[in-house]
């Protein structure tokens, strides 16, 4: 990346920025989790979480493996939420990580969901995938919303909740490059590209253009392949977003060798693209073009728990490279500033005070409802704490 003599900002968004929209945090999606058992939803056999589009449950005249792992999973954090007394989803995958599947209250636990094809080892492995598949599902806005392709471009400058801060944004991006690091794995940051605030103008290191990518598209029995985008690790505008914990868009795409199946290049998904729908133009042994399916991911890739996630910074196809530039992104910035994040993800503090010069530099935390722990961060950085809602923020604010 390459960085000019213009002022540089940094921003560091976490779960808290997309509140007022109504993605849940905290409490919230530890109560969808531990409710999932009633939910209509179900998995097939090839894996992936579905549910009906009336809303009812899906039917398939048997109980696949991965339906079975579900039920499982439900039993687990329940018996998780019993013996901790406060259930937190991230420490809960931290568990099922390290999980020991010959502790006796496990192998308890197994034993209804234990036959032929099921064993402890085959139920626990599966529990990541499940639980994965299930933070994604509950990862939508007040309005059920995921994707925000379908929406029209918004002329003006007004967004309800966020007016405030996207107009400082707005404002910044006429003199200064700007940063944006995200740990939300949610595409809402996203949809401010088609409105009137950044105009078209936010790269994210992913590009379309010259990908040998496709995606499966389905519609009305017909099926059509779709370019998609790949990270190529180029950052064109002044607007930048970094994804440090992942997406619920990235997948990656895994390429055949022989026998071997091999990591290729993380790829940007689309709305109605199944994560078995993803293929690869290559030419074959004998000259002829074809399309290489990659058939293995069940979701989106984001990083979850609260030690797990910091396993896979160092991860060379696409983490290492976002953490990179975090921090190189912290060194040459003028100005930090932190909205909705709970300074709870100790590498990541430990990566603000190492590589920005807090000492001289500004930094500002706006949160309406600061814990003391964040509050006892703002202190160590020498930041102003701003206690105002998103939609209020102006450029007073922030000076």
């Amino acid at each position: 990346m390459n960085f000019s003599r213009e002022n540089t900002v940094s921003f560091l968004l976490g779960a808290g920025f997309s509140a007022p929209i109504g993605y849940p945090i905290g409490k919230s999606l530890n109560e969808y989790l531990l409710n999932s058992k009633n939910e209509n939803i179900g998995f097939p056999s090839e894996g992936s979480l579905v549910i009906n589009t009336d809303g009812s449950k899906p039917e398939f005249g048997y109980k696949s493996s991965h339906q079975i792992n579900f039920e499982f999973c439900c039993q687990m954090m329940d018996y998780y939420a019993s013996i901790t007394k406060d259930f937190d989803y991230e420490k809960f995958y931290d568990y099922v990580v390290n999980l020991d599947s010959t502790e006796k209250d496990v192998v308890k636990l197994a034993e209804p969901f234990l036959d032929g094809t099921n064993t402890i080892h085959s139920l626990t492995s599966g529990l990541r995938k499940i639980l994965n598949q299930l933070v994604g599902y509950y990862l939508r806005d007040k309005d059920g919303n995921r994707y925000y392709d379908h929406q029209p471009f918004l002329i003006g400058k007004y967004y309800f909740g966020y007016t405030g801060i996207m107009n400082y944004i707005s404002d910044l991006l006429m003199n200064s490059i700007i940063n944006i690091h995200t740990l939300n794995n949610d595409l809402f940051f996203e949809s401010f590209n088609r409105t009137e605030f950044l105009n078209g103008k936010l790269c994210d290191g992913f590009e379309e253009l010259g990908s040998l990518y496709y995606g499966e598209l389905s519609s009305i029995s017909r099926k059509f392949k779709v370019r998609l985008e790949r990270y190529t690790g180029n950052y064109g505008t002044k607007l930048r977003l970094f994804k440090l914990h992942g997406s619920r868009d990235y997948e990656m795409f895994y390429k055949k060798e022989g026998f071997l199946i091999i990591p290729d290049v993380y790829i940007k998904t689309r709305y109605g693209i199944g994560h078995t729908d993803h293929y690869k133009e290559v030419i074959n042994e004998k000259g002829v073009l074809e399309y290489q399916n990659s058939w293995i991911n069940y979701h989106g890739d984001f990083l979850t728990g609260t030690s797990s996630k910091v396993l896979r910074y160092n991860e060379p196809l696409l983490f290492s490279n976002l953490f990179e530039y975090f921090k190189t992104n912290l060194e040459h910035s003028d100005i930090l500033i932190i909205i909705g994040y709970g300074a709870k993800d100790m590498e990541i503090n430990k990566m603000i005070f190492q590589h920005f010069n807090f000492a001289s530099k500004k930094i500002f935390i706006i949160d309406p409802y600061p814990s003391e722990r964040l509050i006892d961060f703002g202190i160590k950085l020498k930041a102003k704490i701003i206690t105002k809602q998103l939609e209020d923020i102006n450029n007073l604010d922030l000076k």
